[in-house]
């Protein structure tokens, strides 16, 4: 067998392992959305509906803004452009990071305003659960892109070999839709 063959193997391995994680945390997000609509639905007018603090807004704009450099990582990999690859995982993460800063800061509106995890409010129970989850598997995507960044540093991504990067970056995108779906889940249905 050869050396090529052996490594187009191994990355088709791993393409199908992200899209089975994705697809699994796919599943759990509508699990926790079904029980979202079921429970409203239960509830009927007892239901209170929550308005989205504006943090959650401004959180929304760094995650999109967050994957545009993501997605440079990549064009900048097919070029051989080092500095640029390395550039753009850094504003990819502190993008990320202001993403995860802004969901702090939401939390805290809502606390302010009286809307906690635990109590008798089960739509705050759900958004804190909802947000809560995805920022579990962003930390997991912002580890990884530190991973890239420090390989990226020691010039491992180029034209021949940015497999990985784009996995990770892949997965990335991923949370940034899956944020965008989260965002106007809670905006229209809530």
């Amino acid at each position: 067998m050869s050396s090529k063959s052996s490594i187009q193997k191994i990355q088709k391995a791993r393409d199908t392992l992200l899209m089975v994680a994705m697809f699994s945390i796919v599943m759990l997000f509508a699990g926790l959305t079904s029980a979202y609509i079921v429970s409203k639905g239960s509830l009927g007018s007892k239901w209170d509906s929550i308005v989205l603090p504006n943090m959650f807004y401004v959180s929304t704009l760094m995650i999109l803004i967050s994957s545009f450099f993501g997605y440079n990582t990549i064009k900048y990999s097919r070029s051989n452009n080092f500095k640029m690859i390395s550039q753009s995982l850094l504003l990819t993460i502190v993008f990320g990071l202001g993403f995860s800063l802004f969901q702090f800061l939401g939390w805290d509106s809502l606390v302010n305003s009286g809307r906690f995890l635990s109590g008798n409010n089960v739509a705050s129970s759900y958004l804190y659960i909802l947000t809560l989850t995805h920022l579990a598997h962003l930390v997991g995507g912002l580890i990884a892109l530190v991973v890239a960044l420090f390989s990226s540093l020691k010039e491992k991504y180029n034209s021949n070999n940015f497999h990985s990067l784009k996995l990770i970056i892949r997965f990335w995108h991923f949370l940034g839709f899956l944020w965008l779906y989260l965002f106007l889940f809670l905006t229209l249905i809530n």
